[in-house]
C-alpha cells in the first residue's frame, strides 16, 4: 500500500493530485493543512493544524505523521513545500514525490532560473536596478513567487520607486501565454510534454485553458530546459511570446498543475505516472490526442452538522424529470449506499411505479419502496427520527418538518449534498 501524504492539502495543486490518485489501485491518501480546508480526503485521514512550510517545528511535525500514518510518500502542493521536503526528504526517510533539492532550489528562484537556462533558452530581459530601464512597459514580479501574486504592470517611471530589491524586473512580453505540462522518469529523461494556451486567468489561475495541436516547439522548449535542469516526475513551464512572436520563459515549477486535469482528460495522469517514478516503475504517456478546453469554476464543499440513518427521496420531479433520471440524486443515493444508509423512496407516482422504476433502470437502487395512493401525507410514513427528506414539493416539504422534526431538502439543495465534507 502507498501511504500518500499531500501537503499542504489545501491548495488548488492538492486539489488535482487527490482527484488523480483517489481511485488508484494501492493507494490511500492523507492530508496536512495548517486550516481547516476543502479537500476530497476522508476526514479521518486529515491532519490539521500543521506549523505552516517555513515556520519552525514543520519538518518535525511531518516526521510524526509520518510515523503515526506510517506514510511512504510524500506528494508536495506547493512550490515552497516542494522545496522545503526535497531538502529534508533524506531524513524523513519516505520518498518525496519531486525533483531533487538543487533542481528545487533553483526552479523556486526566478533570477536562479533565468541564470540557469539564458544560454539554453529564450528568457525575458531583465533590468539590475530601476535606473536601467529605459523602455515602459515592464514588468515586475517576485523573485520567489507562484500565480499572479505581486506581479505588477509597469507604465510610468515613478511606479518604479514601488519595485523593491526582492522584485525582477523584465521586459513586458505582450503575447499569448502558454504552461506546458511536463513528466520526466527516474533517469531524468523527459518522457511527455504537452502545451496549453491561456485564455483566461484568475489570480494567476488559468480558468480557461486549452491543449495546443501544433506542440512541436514546446516539446523542443521543454527538452532543452530538462537536460539542464535534471527534472524528475511532474513539472511544468510557463512561456509568453514577446513583440515578435518568440516564445519566452516566464518560470518552471517542480510540482503538479491545478489544471493538468485537461492532459488528465486526454489519458495522461501525471501525478499517478510520478508516483510510478518514484517507486522505480517505468512509465509511458498514453495520448489520446484530443481537442480539449478546460473551463475551472470555484468548487464548494459543505461542513454541515448533518448526520443521518436513512435517506426519504421522492420520485416525480426529483429522481426523474419526465423520462430523464437526476444524475446528481443518483450520485447522492450511491454515496449514501457506500456509507450503509437506508435509502427508501416515497412516492405519489400516478402509474406503476415499479415499472417505471424499471423502465428508468431504478429498481434496484432502494431498500423500501413506499407508494402512496391516496392524500395521506408522506410524514405519516416517515418512522425513522434520524432521517433526511428530499422533495420538490414546499408543501411536503413544510409538512414533513413540522411533523417528523427531521432536516428537509429541495431538488435545488441535492448537487450540494453531493459536496459534504466526509
Amino acid at each position: 500500500m502507498n501511504r500518500v501524504l499531500v501537503v499542504p492539502s489545501g491548495t488548488e495543486v492538492a486539489q488535482e493530485i487527490v482527484r488523480s490518485l483517489s481511485v488508484v489501485k494501492g493507494v490511500e491518501l492523507y492530508g496536512a493543512n495548517g486550516i481547516d480546508c476543502f479537500t476530497e480526503i476522508p476526514r479521518d485521514r486529515q491532519i490539521i493544524g500543521i506549523p505552516f512550510i517555513d515556520e519552525p517545528g514543520f519538518i518535525n511535525e511531518i516526521s510524526n505523521i509520518i510515523k503515526d500514518k506510517k506514510i511512504t510518500h510524500i506528494f508536495p502542493a506547493h512550490d515552497s513545500a516542494s522545496l522545503k521536503l526535497s531538502e529534508f526528504a533524506e531524513s524523513l526517510g519516505v520518498k518525496v514525490i519531486t525533483s531533487s533539492y538543487e533542481t528545487n532550489k533553483v526552479c523556486r528562484s526566478k533570477s536562479l532560473t533565468y541564470k540557469a537556462l539564458e544560454k539554453v533558452v529564450k528568457v525575458p530581459k531583465t533590468y539590475n536596478s530601476k535606473f536601467e530601464v529605459d523602455t515602459f512597459p515592464v514588468f515586475v514580479k517576485p523573485n520567489i513567487g507562484q500565480g499572479s501574486v505581486g506581479t505588477k504592470l509597469i507604465t510610468e517611471a515613478e511606479q518604479l520607486n514601488a519595485v523593491t530589491e526582492d522584485d525582477i524586473l523584465c521586459e513586458y512580453l505582450p503575447g499569448e501565454e502558454y504552461t506546458v505540462d511536463c513528466i520526466s522518469d527516474a533517469n531524468n529523461q523527459l518522457q511527455y510534454a504537452r502545451a496549453r494556451k491561456r485564455n483566461a486567468m484568475r489570480n494567476g489561475i488559468a480558468t480557461e485553458t486549452e491543449l495546443v495541436t501544433e506542440n512541436h516547439l514546446f516539446y523542443a522548449f521543454a527538452e532543452k530546459i530538462n537536460a539542464t535542469l535534471k527534472l524528475q516526475g511532474a513539472w511544468f513551464f510557463q512561456v509568453k511570446e514577446d513583440i515578435d512572436g518568440e516564445l519566452c520563459l516566464l518560470e518552471v515549477a517542480t510540482r503538479i498543475a491545478g489544471s493538468m486535469i485537461t492532459s488528465r482528460m486526454n489519458g495522461v495522469n501525471f501525478a499517478e505516472m510520478s508516483l510510478f517514478i518514484s517507486n522505480g516503475v517505468p512509465v509511458k504517456a498514453l495520448d489520446n490526442n484530443l481537442e480539449i478546453k478546460l473551463y475551472r469554476n470555484l468548487a464548494y464543499q459543505f461542513d454541515i452538522n448533518l448526520n443521518f440513518d436513512v435517506l426519504y427521496t421522492d420520485f416525480d420531479d426529483c429522481l426523474i424529470f419526465g423520462d430523464k433520471v437526476n444524475d446528481k440524486l443518483v450520485q447522492f443515493i450511491y454515496q449514501c449506499i457506500n456509507k450503509n444508509v437506508e435509502v427508501i423512496l416515497i412516492s405519489r407516482h400516478a402509474h406503476d411505479l415499479q415499472q417505471t422504476l424499471k423502465n428508468m433502470k431504478l429498481s434496484q437502487l432502494f431498500d423500501k419502496v413506499i407508494h402512496i395512493t391516496d392524500g395521506t401525507p408522506k410524514s405519516q410514513f416517515i418512522t425513522e427520527p434520524n432521517a433526511i427528506f428530499i422533495d420538490d414539493s414546499f408543501r411536503e416539504r413544510l409538512d414533513v418538518l413540522q411533523e417528523c422534526n427531521i432536516p428537509c431538502f429541495s431538488v435545488d439543495m441535492v448537487q450540494g449534498l453531493t459536496c459534504l465534507k466526509s
